[in-house]
């Protein structure tokens, strides 16, 4: 089964999943371009053929396409059909729980910090981690590859946590103090729907697909220090882990590898 056919059925099994079917779809054709599937000396399958193969419109194929063609993404040849644009194909960074926790996320290497300011902590956080109370110290921060902003980042601290760190003086001092306590995290990796402030700052559609990170940072005692929240795009990045366990042990429970 090629990978253009796994990813129809995927459009099939999700067709009532909240996300519009014309951004699914290019949501699909997105990530087939970023995997350098379309040649540009080949045209891409015609209206019709995407037509048929995901069960859809054609003014849902329309849209799609005219998304990327807006990004710059295709051309499209009347009379001749449509083609990927240029041959580049983007290179995927690799997150690790050494690269987004080694250091304190908000100063880490290629990030640039938006904002920091008292901000109102998402009601869902709020019931995984009552710690952060209904208002927190954010951190907002973005970090780019090459020039292309591929990953947007929040984090969330206690009141008494950032007063204890000395967050609210600014500099990057107390994020880096805070980061050397930290010694455990939960993480939760879930795909959400890019809002208006995402899809701007990341260049993807609106309701396009988006790998969130949701880390609570925990210092020896398993205290909560922070809640760290990553939006990814997932054709520009994705998380890679190196686990291993004991040789000759098949019950032997996986650890991740050290750097």
């Amino acid at each position: 089964m090629t990978t253009m056919r796994r990813r129809r059925s995927v459009l099939s099994s999700t067709a009532d999943a909240g996300i519009t079917r014309y951004l699914q779809l290019y949501s699909i054709l997105s990530q087939s371009l970023a995997d350098g599937e379309f040649k540009t000396a080949r045209a891409l399958p015609s209206e019709p053929d995407l037509v048929a193969r995901y069960r859809v419109s054609r003014t849902t194929v329309r849209r799609a396409l005219q998304l990327l063609e807006q990004e710059g993404r295709i051309l499209r040849r009347r009379g001749s059909g449509t083609y990927a644009k240029g041959s580049r194909v983007h290179s995927s960074h690799a997150f690790d729980v050494q690269s987004l926790y080694g250091d304190a996320p908000a100063v880490a290497e290629g990030a640039e910090i938006l904002n920091r300011a008292a901000v109102e902590v998402p009601a869902s956080l709020q019931a995984a981690h009552p710690e952060l109370g209904a208002n927190a110290f954010g951190v907002q921060r973005s970090h780019s590859e090459n020039g292309e902003t591929i990953q947007l980042g929040v984090t969330y601290v206690p009141e008494g946590v950032a007063k204890r760190h000395g967050l609210k003086r600014g500099g990057s001092g107390g994020l880096e103090k805070l980061a050397r306590e930290v010694r455990g995290v939960e993480q939760v990796t879930t795909a959400v729907a890019a809002d208006a402030v995402s899809s701007k700052q990341l260049k993807v559609a609106i309701g396009a697909p988006l790998l969130r990170i949701r880390a609570a940072l925990l210092d020896t005692n398993g205290e909560l220090l922070a809640v760290d929240e990553s939006l990814l795009r997932p054709d520009r990045a994705h998380i890679r882990d190196d686990f291993r366990r004991s040789a000759g042990k098949a019950s032997a429970r996986w650890q991740l590898k050290s750097a």
